[in-house]
């Protein structure tokens, strides 16, 4: 009898373990937007403990998925120590109450690293601690990775969006806001299969924190499969260095989609942009802005001008008349001195199309890319082999398959689609990619990073082929419960 008992105690136990795991395992614990017809929800079950995160990190850990980790104000990994995330993990950023409250972010500073190593079906979360519904851009600061690979400005300079007060409060050296130094293939670490949501913070007019700040990251990092939504200021923004990336997705930022600066010299493939314009975005909203430090005070290089090498891009605006809330702004714009090598590309939905009016022909090029602009498809030359259109309907121009079905202020789930169609009308996406123009003595490794096998122009292929968002992407990031 007491054996039975016994038995049955242990079988009650081992159900409700099993019951409490899917509870408590941050790891997906199945596809949850497998469908590529889906709206690419993240209805996932994350676990009920949470743990706050010490504001200073200055030994080696590792963030487990069986708990949610809370950043409450600046966070700093020091010393050279590694922050390892478990594929599955929930990091919330606790909401800044005040103005002139500090937000809550997290830098990975010169020297340490962050192994951020998601997986498709278990993707890595930074977003906000509010509730589906409340959430906002702000609600916290962003990720921000400092390292040793070459810029064009000082060594002692201050990456974007820091305040002293920062550091001085938590007693460390002004030091742990620096950036750059003179390796080229620095390794900070690597993001793969990342989200991060409602983050960035203005500090001051013209200083904010953007969503994910680069600064002086050199090619050893490795950054693929991150998406950043609903971001308060930039959302990629790269302050030299020359890391490379690929499948990156930029949804519904506030400013520029992708920003490079002060001598950026990555290479970037498969990269998406999308504005979404019932939120009120800035009219000054670009989807890629490169800019340069032309006359920098002791620089690390004075002759380093930004030139960031693309491919396979897809930047969108609205389809027609929403582009009035981008009046100002540009698809590509290349300004300040910068390069640019832009190939097999969509830009398009804004009111200019490219602008490199103001920026260096050395080693430039625009070629074998659809451009679109509801003012103007192009500024400046030259440009090589391009297809322009002003066209009042984007998608008559461009013809993919779903792409401007973000209609995520109302109720309505949003299912795009950013693939090219084949049919009943074949896109002009369709072929025309072309690799050798875009080969470049470049310290990101220029076309040895890409894939060179597509024909097709843009991020995605087409409607009959899988699509690299789905299962680990969502574009309902205020939706998703996050219970």
């Amino acid at each position: 009898m007491k054996k039975n008992i016994l038995l049955t105690f242990l079988s009650i136990l081992i159900f409700a373990s099993a019951c409490k795991k899917d509870r408590t395992n941050g790891a997906s614990t199945g596809n949850f937007n497998r469908s590529t017809s889906a709206s690419l929800e993240d209805n996932r079950n994350i676990p009920d403990i949470t743990q706050v995160l010490p504001n200073i990190i200055n030994t080696s850990t590792t963030l487990t998925n069986d708990r949610v980790w809370i950043l409450d104000g600046p966070t700093f990994v020091l010393d050279n120590a590694i922050l390892t995330i478990e594929p599955g993990t929930y990091i919330k950023g606790k909401k800044k109450v005040l103005f002139s409250s500090k937000p809550s972010f997290l830098v990975i500073t010169r020297g340490a690293k962050i192994i951020a190593s998601g997986t498709e079906s278990s993707p890595i979360v930074f977003t906000s601690d509010q509730v589906a519904g409340q959430r906002a851009a702000s609600d916290w600061g962003g990720l921000v990775l400092l390292g040793n690979g070459r810029t064009n400005v000082t060594i002692t300079s201050i990456v974007e969006g820091m305040q002293l007060r920062y550091t001085l409060d938590l007693g460390l050296p002004e030091s742990v806001l620096r950036y750059g130094g003179y390796n080229e293939a620095d390794n900070s670490g690597s993001l793969q299969y990342v989200r991060i949501e409602f983050a960035g913070d203005v500090v001051e007019d013209g200083d904010e924190l953007n969503s994910l700040t680069l600064a002086g990251v050199g090619s050893g990092t490795i950054l693929d499969h991150i998406q950043v939504s609903y971001g308060a200021d930039d959302a990629f923004a790269m302050f030299g260095g020359a890391v490379n990336g690929k499948y990156l997705i930029s949804f519904g930022n506030n400013d520029d989609d992708f920003d490079f600066d002060q001598g950026y010299q990555g290479s970037l493939q498969f990269c998406l942009a999308v504005k979404v314009p019932c939120l009120g975005e800035s009219i000054n909203s670009n989807g890629i802005e490169s800019d340069n430090i032309s006359a920098p005070s002791t620089p690390v290089d004075a002759n380093r001008i930004t030139l960031p090498v693309l491919s396979n891009f897809t930047v969108l605006g609205g389809q027609n008349t929403q582009t009035t809330l981008y009046s100002n702004s540009f698809a590509g714009w290349f300004r300040v001195y910068s390069g640019y090598r832009i190939s097999n590309s969509i830009l398009a939905g804004l009111n200019v199309g490219i602008d490199i009016s103001g920026a260096t022909t050395t080693s430039s090029f625009v070629g074998n890319s659809l451009i679109h602009g509801f003012t103007a498809a192009t500024s400046g030359s030259p440009f090589t082999s391009v297809t322009t259109s002003t066209a009042s309907n984007v998608n008559s121009f461009i013809r993919l398959a779903n792409p401007f079905n973000t209609t995520i202020c109302s109720t309505t789930k949003p299912i795009p689609d950013f693939r090219y169609q084949i049919v009943p009308i074949a896109s002009p996406a369709a072929s025309g990619a072309d690799f050798s123009a875009i080969t470049v003595t470049h310290p990101g490794g220029s076309l040895a990073t890409f894939d060179t096998t597509p024909v097709y122009k843009g991020a995605f292929g087409s409607t009959a082929t899988a699509r690299w968002d789905d299962n680990w992407a969502t574009y309902t990031p205020q939706q998703n419960p996050y219970l």
